[in-house]
């Protein structure tokens, strides 16, 4: 797996919370946390998306109430 494949599939599992609270399917679970109404994620993109500054793949994980994350990824071995 590179950098960029696991970008994307950490992307894909971020961007899937946002979704549990518009649908029923019940094989989609993911911590409370991550869709409460106030707080959960509002949106995810991937740093180049974000226009982050950087070579090194990442997401941006923005929260509902405004606070933001960055997730860098950076191959250790």
């Amino acid at each position: 797996m590179t950098e960029q494949n696991l970008q994307q599939h950490l992307y894909d599992l971020l961007a899937a919370a946002t979704l549990v609270s518009s649908t029923d399917d019940d094989q989609i679970t993911v911590p409370p946390e991550l869709v409460d109404a106030e707080e959960g994620i509002d949106w995810v993109s991937t740093f180049a998306e974000a226009g982050v500054l950087t070579d090194n793949p990442g997401v941006v994980v923005r929260m509902k109430d405004h606070r933001e994350f960055q997730v860098t990824i950076v191959r250790s071995r």
